[in-house]
């Protein structure tokens, strides 16, 4: 049985990766990579990469 601390403790783990996995891409973009290789190395969908890549853009 899963306690309600054990689900917020996994949540927020989840929520750590994605993060991660953002601020690789913010990376990724500065670098100058390919929409194709962020999307293969994060695991996001080109709209994610994009959306990313416009707000990091606004900045």
């Amino acid at each position: 049985m899963i306690t309600y601390e054990d689900e917020l403790k996994q949540e927020a783990r989840k929520e750590g990766r994605e993060e991660g996995k953002i601020e690789i891409t913010r990376n990724l973009i500065k670098l100058g990579a390919s929409l194709d290789f962020i999307k293969k190395a994060t695991g996001f969908s080109e709209k994610k990469v994009l959306e990313i890549k416009e707000k990091l853009e606004k900045k």
